[in-house]
């Protein structure tokens, strides 16, 4: 995507935003379901074939709110039930729409504190995506609402305003545990074990922590910067 293609989609946004903004963001389920999806800006082929950086550069702020405000906030909510972890997705794509980018992330980390990792790898489009019921009533999978995206989008605002909220943790239960390995799977089980109060030590055999996050996924994929933070 060239430089003009990214301002194009800016432009596109904020028409969207606007309107939104105008109407205090209090849409019907028909309105929501006409937003047109929103387009992840990437780097420019040209440009992206002579580095290594990460190709999809994330929503802009105006990007997610509109994209939010296309979720039909679906009482049974079916993308709930595709989500491994049984994140709040409607809880926090509705914060998203009235821009409480800060509520949003605070709902997320409560059940998983890897939500910069989750938005860039995790396989939405499987899991929460294909449950979702504005893909369904748009016949197209395509046009779900990006979960992942908006994921990824509260998590990078986060840390771009210089603080990373930790949810508190139980008094010690004078239980400690031992972790084996710093992957995805050893982060999440040390993280929970320590929010109930355990005392919890990690042995990784490498020198850095992450696992296959730092070692097996590409840093075009996954920064290594993104998991260290």
């Amino acid at each position: 995507m060239t430089e003009a293609g990214q301002t194009e989609l800016q432009a596109r946004a904020l028409e969207q935003y606007q309107r939104l903004k105008e109407r205090n963001f209090e849409l019907k389920v028909p309105e929501r379901a006409a937003i047109p999806p929103q387009e992840m800006p990437v780097q420019d082929p040209k440009v992206r074939c002579h580095n290594t950086s990460e190709v999809a550069l994330g929503y802009s702020a105006m990007q997610a709110v509109v994209e939010a405000n296309r979720c039909l906030q679906c009482k049974n909510q079916p993308c709930q039930e595709g989500c491994p972890v049984k994140l709040p997705i409607r809880e926090f794509i509705s914060r998203i729409a009235v821009e409480d980018f800060a509520g949003a992330i605070a709902l997320i980390k409560a059940d998983s504190l890897l939500p910069a990792v989750c938005g860039r790898v995790c396989p939405q489009e499987t899991q929460c995506q294909v449950k979702c019921t504005l893909g369904k009533v748009l016949k197209d999978q395509d046009q779900s609402v990006a979960i992942g995206r908006l994921e990824r989008f509260v998590a990078d605002w986060e840390r771009s305003q210089g603080k990373s909220e930790v949810p508190a943790c139980q008094p010690d239960t004078g239980k400690k545990v031992a972790v084996v390995g710093s992957g995805p799977a050893g982060l999440t089980v040390a993280a929970d074990c320590r929010r109930a109060g355990h005392s919890v030590t990690v042995f990784e055999a490498f020198h850095k922590f992450g696992g296959v996050m730092l070692y097996g996924i590409p840093e075009f994929r996954l920064p290594k910067a993104i998991v260290e933070a």
